[in-house]
Parts: C-alpha cells; structure tokens; sequence
C-alpha cells in the first residue's frame, strides 16, 4: 500500500502512514476484517506480523564499561591503612607518666590540725584537781598537769599529731599513703587519749578507797579540770581524722605491698600490742590486766579501759593496714605505731621523772622500762615497716616503667 499524501508505501494493515501520520482508508473487505473479530474456524492470516526490534546490547556494554572506569577511580573504603589515624599519640603515653594530682585541701588535714591545736592546749592546762578538808595520808592533793601523769606523754603527743599533720598535708596531694598516715596518727592519739585518762582516774580512784575506809572524817573534793576534756577531745578527733581518711583507702585488685611481707609486719605489730599485757613476777598473773590486784585499791574502769584500747589499736591498725596490701594500708600502720615508739624509747631510756610506757606498764613490773616481748615487738615492726615500704617503692617504679 502506498500513502495517497506522502507517497511512501506502508504495510498493508497499517491505519496511519509512517512518514507523514495521515489516516488510510482501506476496501470494504479489509476494514471488515481489522473491525469484525475473527472466526475461530477461520485459518490463521499467512502475512507475517510486523515487529520492531532494537539490539541495544552494545550500548549496554558501553555504559557498563564507562561507569566500571569510574568506579575505579574512587578511592576504596576498605583500604584503611591509607586512611589518617584519629588519635596517634600513643608512643607519648608510654614516654610522659601521668601527672600528680594538684595541692586540694581536704577534710582529714582541717581535722588533724584542730587536734593539732588540741594537743598544745592540752601540755598546759590542769587535768584534774583534787582537795581534802585535811591532809589525809596517800592522798596527793593539788592540781595535775598532763607532765604530772606521765613525763613523757606530752612528748608521746606531740609526736602523733606531727604525723597526723604532716600525712594530712600528703593527703591534699592524692598521696594514699599520706592519708593512712594521718588516720593511723589518729587511731594512735585515740588510744593514747585513752591512756592518759585512765592514768588521770587512777589517783581519783586511790583517794576515794582511802576516803571511804580512813578512820579520820574528812571531805574530798575532785575536779576534772578542762585539760581532761581536752584529752577526751583529741581522742574524738583522732577517729574522726581516721574516719576522714578512709575516704582514700583506694580501690581496685592492684596491690602495692607484697603479701607475704604484709602478713609478717601485721604478725610483729601484734607481738608489739601484746608485749605490755605479758605479766611480770611471780605474784602478777594476765588477769590483772582487767582488775584491780589489790583488794584494798577498787581501780577505776577508766584505767584498764585504757590500757587495753591503746594495744587494742595498735593490733587493728597493723592487721587491718597491713592486710589490705595497699600503700593507705602501709601508712596506716605507720602512723599507729607513732606515738608507741616514743613511749617505748623514752620508757627504755628512762627519760624523766615517771616516763610511761606502752599502756603504763606491765601487770606486776615496779617500773615501766618496756618488756623484753614488748621491745621484740617494736624492733621487728620497724624493721618490717621499712622492708615493706622499699619493696613497694620498687614495685611501683616498676609498674610507672613499663
């Protein structure tokens, strides 16, 4: 079929010309047969139909190929040793140790200077004062000072509370061991406070029996001056000091002391507690630590108490700093032994008119030079105090190393 408006021929079923888009009008018979639908007896047409078909496979390929070198000129995502590092200082890490902590005042060394204060005040003022309407034999009158009860417990003072300062100020610069210095200290002025009490109810209690079975009528008068407040003061202080401290007792499995020497020194400061309670002669016996000997003398409860706190301490405070194999716990133990080891030294050396003891004296002794258990005691606490606190230096220069 040929277009009557463009002349360009056409297939014979088209209805619109190709070229121009003009409509064509068959014959009757072929505009039948595109409009009535077809028999089903009718045998299928002969004419072939027409198809348009369009090879684009070599266009595909093409693209496929431009869009393949693209991709390779990206960088990949997965290659991350070309990538910069985010944080690449690690080789300054191992060279510059990490920095101490900044001066930041702290509870525990506001607390150890007020009982600082407290022990000063305490070396000058009356303790107790005790008066009679008449002189009465065994009955010292007047007042008495802190010297009077002890010549060397002023001394024995004045020693814990320079340790209890001075691991108070380490204490404001993170140092652990600074801290169980001051609480140690502190559990030491505890214990002696206890002490020096009960040394000060031992002649009130003396002149009360005597009062009470004299045959001569008589009025005794006692006052507890504030020199015995303060001593009770500073023995509130101190546990409070050692309350403060446990704030740093630390936490965590890394241990700064060796165990087996930690288990040795907390061995010797026991024998060092238990040295004074050893009676002495064949008439003292280890009960005496907790009644009076004397049927005549009812000593006060006050003493005994007091005795027994002071050991007391210094064995919970060896046990307990020594088993937490930590630098607090060695500090701790330290600062316990402070105001001992004074007491022993003047006590061995005799210095004064009436040096006291560890807990006074021994059951039984007539003077108070320190017993043979006592000095075994202290000489290997020292001894194992130092060994301990140079392996933990070396320990811990070790560990800042690597």
């Amino acid at each position: 079929m040929v277009c009557p408006e463009c002349g360009i021929e056409v297939a014979d079923e088209s209805r619109f010309c190709n070229g121009c888009g003009a409509a064509l009008a068959g014959d009757a018979t072929e505009m039948v047969l595109l409009t009535t639908p077809p028999d089903v007896t009718t045998a299928a047409p002969t004419a072939e139909p027409f198809t348009v078909t369009t090879d684009l496979s070599d266009d595909i390929t093409a693209v496929n190929l431009a869009i393949d070198d693209r991709i390779s000129d990206l960088p990949s995502p997965t290659a991350t040793a070309e990538m910069p590092a985010i944080f690449d200082g690690s080789s300054d890490l191992a060279e510059y140790p990490e920095e101490r902590e900044s001066f930041r005042l702290r509870l525990v060394f506001i607390l150890a200077i007020f009982g600082a204060a407290a022990v000063l005040m305490t070396t000058v003022a009356d303790v107790i004062d005790i008066r009679t309407t008449r002189p009465a034999a065994g009955i010292a009158t007047g007042t008495s000072t802190l010297t009077d009860l002890g010549s060397n417990l002023g001394w024995a003072a004045f020693g814990g509370a320079a340790v209890m300062v001075i691991g108070g100020l380490l204490a404001c610069f993170g140092l652990r061991w600074g801290a169980g210095l001051a609480g140690g200290a502190g559990l030491a002025l505890a214990g002696w406070a206890g002490l020096s009490i009960g040394l000060a109810e031992f002649p009130i209690a003396i002149a009360a029996s005597i009062t009470r079975t004299s045959s001569e009528q008589f009025t005794l008068r006692v006052t507890r001056d504030i020199g015995w407040f303060l001593i009770a003061g500073i023995g509130v202080m101190g546990f409070l000091v050692f309350a403060a401290s446990l704030r740093s007792i630390g936490t965590g499995a890394r241990a700064a002391l060796n165990p087996l020497i930690a288990a040795v020194t907390a061995v010797a400061m026991v024998i060092l507690a238990f040295g004074p309670l050893v009676p002495v002669g064949s008439s003292a016996s280890f009960s005496d630590n907790f009644s009076s000997p004397d049927p005549n003398f009812d000593l006060p409860t006050a003493f005994f108490a007091g005795r027994l706190g002071q050991v007391a301490l210094i064995a919970l405070a060896g046990m307990v700093g020594m088993l937490l194999v930590r630098s607090y716990g060695l500090g701790l133990a330290a600062g316990a032994t402070s105001i001992a080891l004074v007491l022993w030294v003047t006590s061995l050396a005799e210095t004064g008119d009436q040096p006291v003891g560890i807990a006074d004296r021994n059951p039984g002794a007539t003077n108070t030079v320190p017993h043979a258990v006592t000095s075994f005691g202290m000489v290997a606490t020292l001894l194992m105090l130092t060994i301990a606190a140079v392996l933990a230096i070396v320990r811990l220069n070790r560990r800042s190393a690597t």
